[in-house]
């Protein structure tokens, strides 16, 4: 990602926190993707803009483009990410989930 001029940080990270200024809680929901002019996508937003810059993701950004894709997209990903066995929220650190 970085030779693409793109630099991954966890939400975790103080700075993430203040840069995109959401409750932890809220942070935790999906993942979020920031443009550097400001704009900022969350979740199967997120997958979908990310999929833009990686060209074998490429079938990712032409099935969001079929109406009614994106809304079956994000149903599926927030049915993934409440699906996770071990959300940073709930787990102590160093647990493992089961």
């Amino acid at each position: 990602m970085e030779r693409r001029g793109m630099a991954l940080a966890p939400l975790q990270d103080p700075r993430v926190v203040a840069l995109l200024g959401l409750p932890h809680d809220e942070l935790m929901k999906e993942m979020q993707f920031l443009w550097s002019d400001g704009s900022r996508y969350g979740g199967a937003d997120a997958a979908v803009e990310l999929a833009r810059e990686v060209w074998w993701a490429a079938p990712l950004v032409w099935l969001s483009k079929i109406p009614g894709a994106m809304d079956i997209l994000r149903k599926g990903y927030r049915w993934v990410a409440a699906s996770r066995s071990c959300a940073a929220a709930q787990c102590p650190a160093g647990e493992s989930p089961k």
